[in-house]
């Protein structure tokens, strides 16, 4: 689906992504890699290839859209150092061409050396004329925040009863927040609002609610 905010177009993907054309970038949140290796670790049962599923979504993308940059808001890694930390790191070295930019969320909280990858760049916020870029909505009235963190979502109930929880981007005005990227995030169902925006994701499309 495309959309404009402020003065530049934006491709909202069912991916749980957003493609920026003017700066040839995807911008993704929420990867939490590593969180079903820090849940085995506390003697919950979690599938051993569940981060699989994100570092192949990942690649589809890299190779579908050929970016020359990857903005990530916030958590991409869920906890302490694991192994799934070595499956990005070889990840970023096959694509040495993109740069990965990473707004540093709650959860990353690895060591800087971790972090000392060439095609990696960590801070904390990314600010620019018309948009800022943070893993928390932050107040910013005089520009549109792009942001991570809730991991919106809406729970839709048809004439039946029947209910359906399904993860959304969400505009308010101020605030533009992603869906979160990682399978095994999950959602927080948001109250719809009158003057907010909700972008459906179903399946293989976005759709504006």
């Amino acid at each position: 689906m495309e959309i404009v905010l402020g003065t530049e177009v934006f491709y909202l993907l069912p991916e749980k992504v957003v493609f920026r054309p003017l700066k040839n970038q995807l911008i993704l949140s929420d990867i939490h890699l590593g969180k079903a290796a820090h849940f085995r670790k506390q003697g919950i049962p979690m599938p051993f290839q569940s981060h699989q599923k994100d570092i192949d979504k990942l690649c589809y993308l890299l190779n579908t859209w050929e970016p020359s940059s990857v903005l990530i808001l916030g958590d991409l890694f869920h906890s302490n150092y694991n192994s799934e930390w070595l499956l990005f790191k070889s990840l970023l070295a096959k694509y040495p061409h993109v740069q990965f930019i990473l707004t540093e969320g709650n959860h990353d909280i690895l060591d800087n050396a971790s972090y000392s990858i060439d095609n990696l760049l960590k801070v904390k916020v990314l600010s620019e004329d018309q948009f800022l870029f943070s893993h928390h909505p932050l107040d910013t009235p005089d520009r549109i925040n792009f942001c991570g963190h809730v991991h919106p979502g809406l729970l839709l109930t048809g004439m039946a009863k029947q209910s359906v929880k399904l993860p959304c981007f969400y505009f308010n005005s101020i605030h533009f927040i992603l869906p979160a990227f990682g399978d095994l995030t999950g959602l927080h169902v948001l109250e719809q609002e009158a003057n907010s925006d909700y972008y459906l994701i179903m399946k293989d499309q976005v759709v504006k609610l």
